[in-house]
């Protein structure tokens, strides 16, 4: 793992200072997740990008490291250890989310494949030049799946009280403060910043719907 604590020698401090915030509402994100789990017995994170996510996270927490430095890292670290109780709570309470009788009969499996092939994807993605340094690239192909895979499920669930606006928000200002650092990490890979404008999008109308069944852009209203 990179020693150094901010690597300031590689990155503009704009593109950290971007970057840094977005990683720390994304681990937000994340304990909000985690506390919405325990309360509800519900997961908000769609069913078939969890394996996919949990992957990436492996593969660039414990194999490969961004070269942002240690402080990034570690970041990347506390994600992958909250994901693995949002991943355990997919297995769990996962067949709660619209699906058939035959999906559900096979969900476990499905999720435990998912997320193997997610680790062989990351890897090999990474080790034969695909990828930058930090895994924007594989990163953001994985966060476009998830973004309109939770506006899908959005659509598809009866009970939209089980979504947390303030997830969606952190969610939403995660993916868009790290892509604003793509523009100044990254000012020739129009590849990855494409991507990040398409997750603005996808999160915005995620948001936009969720207002117009909750009636609040900040809070969920009990539901009466």
């Amino acid at each position: 793992m990179n020693q150094t604590l901010i690597n300031f020698e590689d990155y503009s401090l704009p593109g950290l200072i971007f970057n840094g915030v977005g990683c720390l509402f994304w681990v937000v994100a994340y304990v909000i997740l985690v506390l919405e789990i325990r309360k509800k017995k519900f997961v908000e994170m769609p069913a078939y990008v969890a394996g996919a996510n949990i992957g990436w996270e492996f593969v660039w927490s414990w194999i490969y490291h961004p070269n942002t430095g240690l402080l990034f890292a570690l970041s990347y670290q506390a994600a992958f250890l909250l994901d693995c109780f949002i991943f355990y709570s997919v297995l769990r309470y996962g067949t709660k989310q619209p699906m058939n009788a035959e999906t559900k009969k096979h969900f476990a499996l499905f999720c435990i494949i998912n997320f193997i092939f997610w680790i062989f994807f990351s890897y090999f993605y990474r080790n034969e030049g695909y990828d930058t340094l930090i895994g924007a690239n594989s990163g953001y192909i994985i966060n476009v799946i998830l973004s309109l895979q939770c506006v899908f499920l959005l659509m598809q669930t009866k009970d939209t009280h089980q979504f947390s606006m303030v997830l969606a928000w952190a969610r939403t200002l995660g993916t868009g403060l790290i892509t604003v650092s793509m523009f100044f990490f990254y000012p020739e890979n129009h590849f990855v910043q494409f991507l990040g404008i398409s997750c603005l999008l996808l999160d915005s109308t995620f948001i936009y719907a969720l207002w117009k069944r909750h009636g609040t852009l900040f809070g969920v209203q009990s539901k009466t």
